[in-house]
């Protein structure tokens, strides 16, 4: 009962925090933390906790059965690894980044986690073939009317 009263204190906490959502030293800080902390087993668990999530969305639940005791089993892993991070692994950047840039820094922190621990889906073949079937449905010759007739500007960052 303990973790359920927690749980909205945590969620409230960042969200009424009022700082700007962008990564302060302590927040990168923590962030790599996770990163270099996150083995090939916990991005699966990350993979497949952000799978089940995203199948709770009306436009996309008709493709995905997650039943009822897999999201149980998913939460609690993932709430596991979460916890390791956070408590044992992380803990000295987690204080930091909390006490100097305070819990958004947290909250960004593992958006750019998550981010990273999901993008190792893409990089699989069987995942990069399929999103490389899109190609055969877009409009190539309207993607190349696009580009300028004299080509593209100089890339930005040299001298003028």
């Amino acid at each position: 009962m303990r973790r359920v009263c927690l749980l909205p204190f945590l969620l409230g906490s960042l969200a009424a925090w009022s700082l700007q959502a962008r990564a302060g030293t302590y927040a990168e800080a923590l962030s790599q933390c996770l990163i270099h902390a996150t083995t090939p087993a916990d991005q699966k668990i990350v993979a497949r906790w952000a799978f089940a999530i995203m199948a709770l969305d009306p436009d996309v639940a008709s493709m995905a059965n997650v039943t009822s005791a897999q999201r149980v089993a998913i939460n609690q892993a993932a709430g596991t690894l979460v916890t390791n991070l956070l408590v044992q692994s992380c803990n000295q950047p987690v204080q930091q980044a909390l006490m100097f840039e305070g819990p958004n820094a947290a909250q960004t922190a593992f958006e750019a986690w998550a981010r990273w621990a999901i993008t190792g889906i893409a990089e699989k073949p069987s995942v990069m073939q399929g999103a490389g079937a899109l190609l055969q449905y877009v409009d190539l010759g309207k993607l190349m009317s696009l580009i300028p007739l004299q080509g593209f500007p100089p890339a930005s960052g040299g001298k003028r």
